[in-house]
């Protein structure tokens, strides 16, 4: 069994921010391809390019919608993203 970092001693060899922004460019990927149209995306994506209030980091804003965007994703049925996202919130968040 592969031995995971321990988020709570340290954040050491957890790629946190490039998770977050894999992540976030994958869930783009998965709007546009399934020309989904939602209103919490649109919303998300606007928070994301700081047009929505402070630009912050892409592991800010997914810590702050975890449920909103795994709600999106269980309705989708995006089972990849939804493992990525479970990823982020156990290691990084």
């Amino acid at each position: 069994m592969l031995e995971r970092p321990d988020r709570y001693i340290s954040f050491r060899d957890i790629d946190c921010d490039g998770n977050a922004e894999r992540f976030v460019a994958a869930l783009g990927t998965a709007m546009r391809t399934g020309e989904r149209d939602d209103p919490f995306w649109s919303y998300f994506e606007a928070k994301l390019e700081g047009r929505n209030g402070p630009k912050h980091d892409a592991l800010y804003h997914i810590h702050c919608h975890l449920n909103h965007l795994r709600e999106l994703l269980e309705r989708w049925d995006e089972v990849e993203l939804e493992a990525m996202l479970e990823a982020l919130e156990v290691e990084c968040c």
